[in-house]
């Protein structure tokens, strides 16, 4: 062990700069009393393991442990905790992390630091009405922050404590942020051999949209479409699935590490006719390829449930149980409506055997829910609160992303708080074994759906694997997913129109076991055969639909 003395300052420093963290680390690791060294080389530290691309979760914990310590040595300087922000999202320790924000946003409500590091850590913690607040407070303060825009816009959708119109009127206002105007020249269409298609994605990997998405690609009409991807899956993230959708594409441009207007430059020098937008307001999204014009005719589709409510998206896809013929004002895209489902699945390879066994014995009964935590509104905690103190049933609970034990920890204290025993809620941790996920489904009787924010794919998987899907109405095509599922499966007894009905519902199928166990034998079969998985019908009215908007445009 040695002393600090300035030869070492001097090296640490070095070091620094060169952005060698690994020696610095373990030089700083090597002095005498390490936890009573200045706070300065303590910093140091500490941004190290932030900095550090071979950092881990252990490394992160240590930094937020230290930028938390050099904070409360000295609260009026706020750069520490801007780092403990940083640290303490990559460490999962989001609980902690919100008790210091709490406390310092009373006196910094327009610290635009403070005020994202609160929408984060709500978001992690799956406080979806306070990511909301915080991101609407932030846009505030910084009017052009993009990034704040659309997650302020995308959050909405998980508890719709406002209602449609005024989304509406936010994205409008989203859409006049100045935008880089596009300078270059759009070919008009005109009757060609081939009309260039183009799918616009972050998620061509192993994702949700990319399960829909698969099979429709192979069936859409190549003699008259040429399918192009515009993939802006960065290539640490592409895997098998990446490589089987290159297969099925016509051209697949990775546009990952362009800017905007490179984007923009290729996608009219290819000549894109139709441009379809797999992603909205999610992650990865490039919005302002979109609001730009890239293509003559650009429309929306599957990673997206509502209205972009931007100029320059002309279309959006749904079915009649999503958006009403007298709602379409409240969506500025052309409302195409498929004759029976928004969208169909591409059949798994595999799938798990259904397992009757949870209907053997006289075991109490058990609700599941596999829906993303964050889609776990606060309306629909007090609703599952209530039916599980009316029926004295058990839940099982798994998140597919963003799991953690703060997540978890506080999500079982909302139910808690509505005096339910935790006891009788299991909580699974993440399984990322698509076969192991779908064995869940036949561990519980019926799955209960989230709301205003339902399930989409894994409703499909439920119902795949015998378990029908509780829904409840909505009032936009987000909420209403569930609905349109349900319909098109004639599962009408499984839609309640309000929340007093989803629970009268709810108890009332905990007293029809051998009903639900017939269903159980029966639905696959019966969901197989549906809409929600015909996509060659699916395939056929879209290649027509695309050839009639192109023709009308």
């Amino acid at each position: 062990m040695q002393n600090l003395k300035g030869q070492s300052i001097d090296k640490i420093k070095k070091l620094y700069l060169e952005k060698n963290y690994s020696k610095l680390e373990k030089l700083i690791e090597s002095l005498k009393s390490f936890d009573k060294l200045p706070t300065d080389i303590l910093m140091i530290y500490a941004v190290s393991k932030a900095m550090n691309p071979k950092s881990k979760t252990n490394d992160y914990t240590k930094a937020a442990f230290y930028f938390e310590k050099i904070y409360n040595s000295n609260k009026s300087n706020l750069e520490p905790l801007y780092n403990f922000i940083i640290v303490s999202l990559k460490a999962k320790k989001f609980i902690n992390l919100k008790k210091y924000l709490d406390q310092v946003y009373q006196d910094n409500k327009s610290d635009p630091k403070i005020l994202e590091g609160l929408a984060k850590v709500n978001y992690f913690l799956s406080n979806m009405s306070n990511v909301t607040f915080f991101y609407k407070e932030l846009i505030k303060v910084r009017p052009d922050f993009l990034d704040g825009w659309i997650k302020f816009l995308g959050t909405i959708n998980y508890h719709q404590n406002e209602g449609q119109e005024k989304y509406l009127e936010y994205c409008k206002e989203f859409d006049q942020l100045p935008t880089k105007k596009n300078i270059l020249k759009i070919s008009k269409l005109k009757n060609k051999e081939k009309i260039n298609l183009g799918f616009f994605s972050p998620d061509f990997k192993n994702h949700p949209v990319s399960y829909f998405l698969k099979d429709i690609l192979k069936k859409i009409n190549k003699d008259k479409f040429n399918v192009i991807a515009y993939s802006n899956l960065s290539n640490s993230e592409t895997d098998t699935f990446s490589e089987e959708l290159k297969n099925i594409f016509d051209t697949w441009i990775d546009i990952s590490s362009m800017v905007d207007e490179e984007v923009i430059k290729i996608i009219i020098k290819k000549k894109t006719d139709i441009l379809i937008n797999l992603a909205g307001f999610t992650l990865g999204n490039r919005i302002n390829i979109f609001k730009s014009r890239s293509a003559p005719i650009q429309l929306s589709w599957i990673g997206y449930c509502n209205s972009l409510g931007i100029e320059n998206m002309d279309y959006l896809i749904a079915d009649k149980y999503l958006i009403k013929n007298e709602e379409e004002k409240l969506y500025t895209e052309k409302i195409i409506y498929m004759p029976k489902i928004w969208n169909a699945l591409s059949k798994p390879k595999k799938l798990p055997n259904i397992n009757n066994k949870i209907f053997d014995k006289a075991s109490p009964f058990v609700f599941g829910s596999l829906n993303n935590f964050q889609k776990i509104s606060d309306k629909t905690i007090k609703v599952w609160s209530r039916i599980l103190n009316k029926s004295n049933a058990k839940l099982i609970l798994k998140s597919s992303n963003n799991y953690s034990e703060d997540l978890k920890n506080n999500l079982l204290e909302k139910f808690s708080r509505e005096n339910v025993n935790i006891k009788n809620i299991l909580v699974l941790d993440t399984i990322f074994n698509q076969n192991d996920h779908l064995e869940c489904y036949n561990r519980f009787h019926l799955t209960l759906d989230t709301f205003p924010y339902p399930g989409v794919t894994t409703s499909f998987e439920s119902l795949l694997m015998g378990k029908p899907v509780l829904t409840m109405k909505g009032n936009n095509f987000n909420s209403r997913c569930g609905e349109s599922i349900n319909r098109n499966l004639n599962l009408n007894d499984f839609i309640a129109k309000d929340e007093d009905e989803y629970v009268d519902k709810a108890v009332n199928f905990t007293k029809r076991m051998s009903e639900l166990q017939k269903l159980n034998e029966t639905l696959q079969e019966r969901t197989l055969a549906s809409p929600l998985f015909d996509t060659d019908d699916f395939a056929k009215n879209l290649n027509l639909i695309l050839l009639k908007i192109y023709k009308d445009h």
